[in-house]
């Protein structure tokens, strides 16, 4: 029987990732875009170092070299903050001393000798164990467990074995649009480089919606909100929830500065979420790691998932929606300057454009070195 699963913040998540990879038998595979030695990160990776499966393997995104806690490895914090310099060091040899423990590692989208590739990235999140898959938002770092996120547990052998196979595909460096659809679920495995046909189970789900569509995300821009703003020219009542302590403010005040759109309103949350999800005429829950963005539509790999599941949806709605409707604040008075909404239009359009011919490039995997 199939199960679907909330777990809403990195501390529930945990408790039934870490319950599931100790009972493992057959299979541990982990895929994010940040995965740190810090305390969380570490918990991560004993657990699957202490595991007695037979297949425990990690991708882990470049990008993990470049950034951690958040900062440049390579900015001046690295020269004034010693902690910082040790878990940078503590990173990097975490994966690359992880075959001791008999644990397999690789590493997605190597930016290489062109710094523009920084921008293209593999923003996977994915834990399977056995036949239980995990999707949703969350990395393996004390900063990502600290903000508020969400992750969907699925016991379901037949959607761990697509995500499995696409795991597989990303490990041998030949990553390669997927779809697996069901009456109750829709997964698409996206390879970066085909998304404008991977997204439209999405872009079909919207311009299907009836009655409402409510999207959390930390960084919404387009072509989402086109899709968006066109279903509530239709008359559909469109609600963007987005974090007002962003930690990518130029996204906010690109989405603030959108010219107005009648049935369509931009609310604000305290705080730093990282959660992505949407909610269409409250049956069709869509999630994954799609921050419904530029980036994720021009250039990143990702996984999105449409859920019909009645369940699901309103423990969705009671234990995320209603808590962010009652937190959050009309964003209209603090809409940009006119100079300051032009620029981070601008600033967004200029990146999608230099990162894109990059994304159409062969992705490629190494080993962590």
């Amino acid at each position: 029987m199939v199960k679907h699963q909330l777990l809403v913040g990195a501390a529930e998540f945990w408790s039934a990732a870490a319950a599931d990879i100790a009972g493992a038998r057959d299979r541990v595979l982990v895929q994010a875009m940040t995965f740190e030695a810090d305390a969380a990160g570490t918990a991560v990776f004993d657990a699957i170092a202490a595991s007695t499966a037979a297949d425990r393997r990690i991708l882990v995104d470049s990008y993990s070299r470049m950034v951690v806690n958040d900062r440049f490895v390579l900015s001046p914090r690295r020269l004034t903050d010693r902690a910082f310099r040790a878990e940078v060091r503590a990173t990097r040899l975490l994966f690359r001393d992880a075959g001791r423990h008999g644990v397999a590692v690789r590493r997605t989208n190597p930016v290489g000798r062109n710094p523009l590739r920084y921008g293209v990235r593999n923003h996977k999140k994915l834990l399977i164990v056995d036949d239980i898959a995990y999707l949703g938002g969350l990395n393996f770092s004390d900063h990502n467990f600290a903000w508020h996120d969400m992750m969907v547990r699925m016991e379901d052998a037949t959607a761990a074995a697509f995500l499995a196979d696409d795991f597989a595909a990303t490990w041998t460096g030949t990553p390669r649009p997927a779809l697996h659809a069901r009456a109750a679920l829709t997964l698409a495995a996206l390879d970066g480089r085909t998304n404008h046909r991977g997204y439209a189970p999405l872009a079909d789900a919207i311009a299907a919606a009836h009655r409402s569509i409510v999207v959390i995300s930390p960084y919404p821009s387009f072509p989402f909100m086109d899709w968006l703003d066109a279903a509530a020219r239709r008359g559909v009542a469109v609600q963007i929830l987005t974090p007002r302590d962003s930690n990518k403010p130029i996204v906010r005040h690109a989405l603030l500065a959108r010219a107005p759109v009648a049935y369509l309103t931009i609310r604000l949350t305290p705080g730093m979420t990282h959660l992505k999800a949407m909610l269409i005429d409250d049956s069709v829950l869509v999630t994954g790691s799609t921050n419904f963005d530029f980036a994720s539509y021009v250039a990143n790999e990702e996984y999105l998932a449409l859920i019909r599941d009645e369940a699901l949806v309103a423990d969705f709605s009671a234990r995320v929606l209603d808590p962010a409707h009652r937190a959050s604040e009309d964003g209209a008075p603090l809409r940009p300057s006119r100079l300051r909404g032009a620029a981070a239009t601008a600033g967004l359009r200029i990146a999608a454009a230099a990162i894109a011919p990059l994304a159409r490039a062969r992705r490629t995997v190494t080993d962590w070195d």
